[in-house]
C-alpha cells in the first residue's frame, strides 16, 4: 500500500460513516408534539411538499391573491416547551425566544420580497383587502447548537468527520419545529395550514454549528424559501425538501 493511500483509508472509512450515518439522522426527523397552534387532525403527508403534515380548504385557489402580510412570529408555545429550558441556554432563554421569533418573519418576508417573479407583494402592515393573505407561523422546538462539540468537529478533516458522524447517530443535532395557517386576510378564515420540524444538514465541516442558533436559522431560511416556491409551484409541481447531506460549510 503506497503512503498516500495509506493515509487516505482511514479517511475514506471516517466519510463511509459520516454516510452511513446520514441514513440514520437526515434533515427531517421525527414529528414534534401537537402545539395546538393548527388542527393536525385534519391534516396529512402531501408527497407534492416538503412539510410533515399540511392541509388546504378545497377549493382555494391562490393565484387569486397577490398581497402578504407575514405577522409576528408566536413563541407562546415555545415558552412554555421545558426541554427548551434544560439545555445550555438556560439564562438567555426568553431573549433568544424573541429574537428567533423576529428573525424568522424576517426571513419569510425577505424571501418573498427577494423573489424574481415578484408574484406576492408583501405588506408591512396588517389589512383587510381582498387581494391578501396572511401568514402566521408559530416556532414550537428550537434545540440550539452543542458549540462545543461543533467546534471540535473543525479539528483535522478525518477527526472532524468522525464527530460529525457520531453526533448525527447519537441524534445528538439541533432541531427546530413549527406549526402554520395561511389566513384570508378580508375574512380572517383559515384555508391551509402545515407543520415541520427538521433537524440540521449533516456536513463533514461546518461552520454553521458554531453559534448557538445558526443550524436553527439555516433550517428557518429553508422553510422561508420552501413557502416561496410553493406559493409560484404551478398544479402538479412538487416541491423537494433539502438534502439530508451538504458539502457546504455554511
Amino acid at each position: 500500500m503506497t503512503p498516500r493511500l495509506k493515509t487516505l483509508t482511514p479517511i475514506l472509512m471516517l466519510l463511509c460513516l459520516s454516510l452511513l450515518a446520514v441514513g440514520f439522522a437526515g434533515c427531517k426527523t421525527g414529528e414534534a408534539k401537537d402545539a395546538g397552534f393548527v388542527y393536525k387532525s385534519d391534516m396529512a403527508k402531501d408527497p407534492s411538499l416538503p412539510f410533515q403534515q399540511s392541509w388546504k380548504k378545497p377549493g382555494f385557489d391562490k393565484s387569486t391573491y397577490t398581497k402578504l402580510y407575514v405577522a409576528p412570529v408566536n413563541t407562546a408555545y415555545m415558552l412554555k416547551n421545558t426541554e427548551w429550558q434544560k439545555g445550555e441556554r438556560v439564562a438567555s432563554f426568553e431573549e433568544d425566544v424573541a429574537k428567533l421569533a423576529v428573525y424568522t418573519q424576517d426571513r419569510i418576508k425577505t424571501a418573498f420580497s427577494a423573489d424574481p417573479s415578484q408574484r406576492m407583494q408583501v405588506l408591512d402592515a396588517p389589512t383587510t383587502g381582498a387581494d391578501a393573505l396572511i401568514v402566521e407561523i408559530a416556532l414550537i422546538e428550537v434545540v440550539p447548537s452543542k458549540v462545543t462539540l461543533n467546534a471540535l468537529g473543525m479539528a483535522p478533516f478525518g477527526i472532524g468527520m468522525a464527530i460529525s458522524a457520531v453526533r448525527a447517530v447519537a441524534k445528538d443535532t439541533s432541531t427546530c419545529a413549527f406549526e402554520g395557517r395561511i389566513r384570508i386576510a378580508a375574512t380572517g378564515e383559515i384555508v391551509a395550514a402545515m407543520a415541520d420540524r427538521e433537524a440540521q444538514q449533516f456536513a463533514p465541516v461546518s461552520v454553521r454549528g458554531l453559534t448557538w442558533y445558526s443550524n436553527a436559522e439555516t433550517i428557518i431560511t429553508q422553510w422561508a424559501e420552501q413557502f416561496v416556491k410553493i406559493a409560484n409551484r404551478k398544479p402538479g409541481e412538487t416541491v423537494k425538501d433539502v438534502e439530508a447531506f451538504t458539502l457546504k460549510p455554511w
